[in-house]
């Protein structure tokens, strides 16, 4: 018999502890429910039915379809479009030289529109490609459900994937790199990292890192591979020619609700305030400003080991955020930075609601005719970027390291 004494210690079970239980499965059910259809419908249905976007205004270039005999895919396209919309003389390309190389196989579609399918399949192909270099990159037991539900509901990664952007392809790049990194594979990060940044120029941030942190390997490999795409597109396009360097020439400071850069915040705050300052100049001391700060912190930082996803996170977020101008999908590289705080518990509450205003999980067809506007002219995706980027740099300064 059990002894009376023993059965009046044993506590019977809590009715509310079965209700919270049963509470976490509905919710956690009806999360991965919502998640499901949400990247059905955002992230395959929508960009099924799309035909335009950055993607389109830079493939096909007018050079590569005269060597490849291909200027029926070129004419009438949006390509041809912004090939004469910063002069009317020789049509200018777009993006970085590795983003012409990897879609060369393009070429061999019988129209743009089949090509620009087969360009959405390779586009999910990188993305699988990430998240599993995102896997082994950052120690993310125990928050792998959180991170998962986290990218299915990415507005940027859905913009990114609606038109197509290189950007995701950039994103597995650098991740395979930091990959090659951790694994002590100098030289072939830095190769990795030369091939990022001559896909769209915004990884360059990384060469001067190299030399900060005394990378020498990553630094000669990262500068050797990035000369020699250089002299290659040379031969090929002509840097002359090329939309991204007449652009910065002029300025490149944009007045759009699409720029959600350090620029694009200031010009904003102008506008609203009715300021007679000089938008242009004050950009560029803001930007020279943040290079300078972030300068800084790696050099108080550059003996330190074990904090390289903090440094290439902090690294990340400038990149995005101090150009003269960026498009609210080039956010989707911000990943990195949200899984490598998530990976160390950092500053949780903060880092949701950074999440919140740069992820954006809710459709917004579900808010309006004019939510997505009002929510890109207000400057949202920049403050919940400025704040991440708050976060990198708090810890990068408080982390310890070894």
């Amino acid at each position: 018999m059990t002894d009376p004494r023993v059965a009046r210690d044993v506590a019977p079970p809590r009715r509310h502890d079965h209700l919270r239980k049963t509470a976490l499965v509905v919710a956690a059910c009806a999360a991965w429910i919502y998640s499901a259809v949400h990247f059905f419908v955002s992230g395959i249905r929508q960009p099924l039915h799309n035909f335009y976007g950055d993607f389109l205004a830079s493939f096909p270039s007018w050079r590569l379809s005269v060597l490849l005999g291909r200027l029926d895919l070129y004419r009438g396209s949006l390509a041809e479009r912004w090939a004469v919309a910063f002069r009317s003389r020789i049509p200018v390309w777009h993006y970085g030289p590795v983003a012409h190389l990897v879609t060369l196989p393009l070429f061999a579609f019988g129209n743009l529109r089949s090509a620009y399918l087969a360009w959405l399949v390779a586009t999910y192909a990188f993305l699988l490609v990430s998240l599993v270099l995102a896997a082994r990159a950052f120690d993310l037991r125990g928050v792998r459900w959180i991170a998962l539900l986290a990218i299915l509901n990415f507005v940027p990664l859905y913009e990114a994937l609606t038109q197509r952007n290189i950007e995701i392809f950039e994103v597995a790049l650098i991740l395979a790199a930091f990959v090659l990194m951790r694994a002590e594979r100098q030289s072939a990060a830095g190769i990795v990292i030369g091939f990022a940044a001559m896909t769209k120029f915004l990884p360059l941030i990384f060469i001067p890192y190299f030399a900060v942190k005394r990378m020498w390997n990553a630094l000669a490999a990262s500068l050797i591979t990035v000369v020699s795409i250089a002299v290659a597109a040379e031969l090929v396009f002509g840097w002359r020619n090329s939309g991204t360097v007449i652009q910065l020439l002029r300025g490149s400071f944009l007045s759009s609700g699409l720029n959600q850069s350090l620029s694009g915040m200031i010009i904003r705050l102008l506008r609203w305030t009715h300021s007679s300052l000089s938008a242009a100049t004050l950009s560029r001391v803001a930007i020279v400003a943040g290079l300078a700060g972030l300068s800084w912190i790696f050099l108080k930082t550059r003996r330190c080991a074990g904090i390289e996803d903090l440094e290439w996170g902090t690294l990340i977020v400038a990149m995005v955020l101090l150009p003269p101008h960026n498009q609210q999908y080039y956010f989707v590289m911000l990943l990195f930075p949200f899984l490598a705080l998530l990976a160390r518990r950092l500053y949780l509450s903060w880092l949701a609601i950074s999440f919140l205003l740069v992820g954006a999980p809710v459709p917004f067809r579900l808010l309006g005719p004019g939510a997505f506007s009002i929510y890109l002219h207000a400057g949202i995706p920049f403050i919940g970027a400025a704040i991440l980027a708050v976060l990198c740099v708090r810890a990068l300064r408080h982390v310890p390291c070894s």
